[in-house]
């Protein structure tokens, strides 16, 4: 009787799906035992890293503790204190006062300082007004002489501007009878292109060929022509113990008789009335001047000296 083999089935492909659910079945491979010598594989170094550790919490203090228990409504009224107090609007109004400089420092602060701390009064100054020189008056017998002969001269003036005199006293007017000012001393426009527009003296125009007398007695300076003046003299005389100067202008060439250093009488003839030198017509320009130089207005002078007695 024939072997009989048993049927070998014939195997089916499985398909990707099946193959790999059957690869994940299938139990993981186990190294095998004894001795066995891996691979060893070699790695560089890690790099070491350092971790600091947190720092501990501070230890709070028994006062720590008390400052945190203060309500933020205290803290606010404690900061504002502060803050107004460091503001300079809020600078002391009493008088400026000089402390030690510095002052106590907070806690966890510290710090020096040196020199003074200058507390400003903004508020409280003064001011001082320079007191005012006073004005002395020096009062002299010579200038109360010259007052009260004054209130009684002979000379006047008169509601029309002319002055009346009676020619009489140690100080006279020049001329005799009544005088009439055309141009008065000081600015004033100048009469002619020669002429100056500062008058150093007073025009008094009593007609030409009207004889001029010394205002006092006295030493004659120059007796002699000039450019502007014409014919004219200077007179020096000693009046209250200074030199006071009479100037006598545009007289008629030839008229005086008078010669430097001749001593001359008050009221003794100068010249006559004319219209020499620098002239818009027949008058005498006189001058005064003080110390022999500085000119004054003369019919001033003369109004409060005339007639003085010296």
């Amino acid at each position: 009787m024939p072997q009989q083999y048993p049927h070998t089935p014939t195997a089916t492909p499985l398909t990707r799906r099946e193959a790999l659910a059957a690869e994940r079945a299938m139990p993981a491979p186990r190294p095998p035992r004894g001795r066995h010598n891996p691979t060893i594989v070699s790695q560089p170094p890690l790099p070491a890293v350092t971790v600091a550790a947190p720092a501990p919490a501070p230890t709070r203090t028994l006062r720590s503790r008390a400052l945190a228990a203060i309500p933020l409504t205290g803290a606010a009224a404690a900061m504002a204190l502060f803050t107004a107090a460091a503001l300079p609007a809020q600078a002391s109004t009493g008088p400026a006062v000089a402390v030690p400089g510095g002052t106590p420092a907070a806690a966890g602060q510290s710090f020096t300082a040196t020199g003074l701390t200058v507390i400003v009064d903004r508020d409280g100054y003064t001011v001082t007004k320079p007191a005012v020189k006073p004005v002395i008056t020096k009062t002299t017998t010579s200038t109360t002489n010259s007052s009260t002969a004054a209130a009684s001269s002979t000379a006047a003036v008169a509601p029309t501007g002319t002055i009346v005199n009676t020619g009489a006293g140690d100080i006279r007017w020049p001329i005799a009878g009544s005088i009439r000012v055309s141009s008065p001393f000081g600015p004033r426009l100048a009469p002619c292109g020669a002429c100056s527009s500062i008058h150093q003296g007073a025009d008094i125009p009593p007609g030409a060929g009207t004889p001029i007398g010394a205002v006092a007695a006295g030493t004659v300076r120059i007796s002699g022509t000039h450019s502007e003046y014409g014919q004219y003299v200077i007179i020096d005389h000693q009046i209250d113990g200074q030199t006071i100067s009479t100037l006598y202008a545009h007289m008629i060439f030839g008229s005086s008789p008078l010669h430097a250093g001749q001593s001359v009488a008050v009221g003794q003839l100068v010249g006559l009335v004319g219209n020499t030198g620098a002239s818009t017509g027949a008058h005498l320009h006189l001058q005064v001047m003080l110390g022999g130089t500085t000119p004054i207005d003369p019919i001033g002078w003369l109004t409060t000296n005339a007639g003085r007695t010296l």
